[in-house]
């Protein structure tokens, strides 16, 4: 990571063998990880060499091949949920999604979808990024809710979530404004874990309100608090505001891994005393993920089910 982005965004080491439940270092990772979310809604996971530069190049070239493809051909990727089906702002922005992402199946059915033929690079390194982030997110999941004292909802937790990769290419569009790059927001999902390839173009907001850019590294991703993470924890987590922004007239790819409840989320009864009173009320999330209410709003999920 960058200098800039080490200096304000916390970078946790996820690459030791030893990072299991009860040990030393599964207990300071926890609370570092929780720290993170709380103060910041997100931080920089670094695996070490689980992911090779080779693999990281070679799904990063494949992706860009995937948005070279006939529109009619993109168009393909369809869905009934919010979300996983292929999205087209204009010439600025497309983006694409694969549901059930950890699934082989799911990704080879994707891959016929787009490459009759067949493409085995893309096919097989989608797959693999798809476990890897969500192993990330698992146990990240299961360390919060440790910390909390809830663990004894993360398996219905795990059963109930749903994991969609996306690709996303970006790239500048007429009146796009250098000072404010895309629109600023934060992700209907309960979590993200993000990854862009060579140009530094993610950036998140601090807690200070201080933007700060992030430099692409095959063994990193940031992990970010969504707005149904923050209603779960009632309060005691923030969502990440993040942006993209463009550097000369460069185009970017970005791939990332969102969870997404299949159920109702509803706050913990352990997470409600004195000090931390109900905010949310119970929500269907592929409903909010739905829903425009809210959309705009400096805080989209209070508008739409908080109390």
């Amino acid at each position: 990571m960058g200098r800039q982005a080490l200096s304000k965004i916390p970078v946790i080491d996820f690459s030791s063998e030893d990072l299991k439940p009860g040990t030393n270092s599964w207990l300071s990772t926890r609370k570092a990880v929780c720290h993170a979310l709380e103060e910041q809604g997100c931080f920089v996971a670094e695996i070490g060499n689980k992911i090779s530069s080779e693999l990281h190049n070679k799904i990063f070239g494949t992706i860009g091949e995937l948005f070279e493809l006939p529109t009619e051909t993109k168009m393909q990727n369809t869905h009934d949920k919010p979300y996983r089906g292929y999205i087209s702002v204009g010439s600025a922005h497309e983006s694409m999604g694969i549901d059930n992402a950890t699934c082989l199946e799911e990704s080879q059915k994707f891959t016929n979808l787009m490459w009759p033929n067949g493409n085995d690079h893309f096919c097989e390194g989608a797959n693999l990024y798809a476990k890897l982030m969500a192993e990330i997110d698992q146990t990240v999941t299961r360390m919060v809710f440790e910390n909390y004292g809830v663990e004894k909802y993360y398996d219905s937790n795990i059963a109930s979530t749903g994991y969609v990769i996306r690709f996303g290419k970006y790239k500048e569009y007429q009146n796009y404004d250098p000072k404010k790059g895309f629109p600023t927001h934060t992700d209907k999902s309960f979590t993200s874990i993000v990854q862009q390839h060579h140009v530094n173009a993610f950036e998140v907001q601090t807690r200070d309100g201080e933007w700060v850019g992030l430099d692409p590294t095959p063994s990193s991703f940031l992990y970010m608090a969504g707005d149904a993470f923050q209603a779960w924890s009632n309060d005691r987590l923030r969502p990440c505001k993040h942006r993209v922004m463009m550097n000369g007239n460069k185009t970017i790819h970005l791939l990332g891994l969102f969870t997404f409840n299949e159920g109702t989320i509803h706050v913990p009864e352990e997470l409600v005393d004195d000090e931390h009173p109900l905010q949310y009320k119970p929500f269907n999330h592929i409903d909010y993920v739905r829903s425009e209410e809210g959309q705009g709003h400096e805080n989209p999920i209070k508008v739409y089910c908080g109390v």
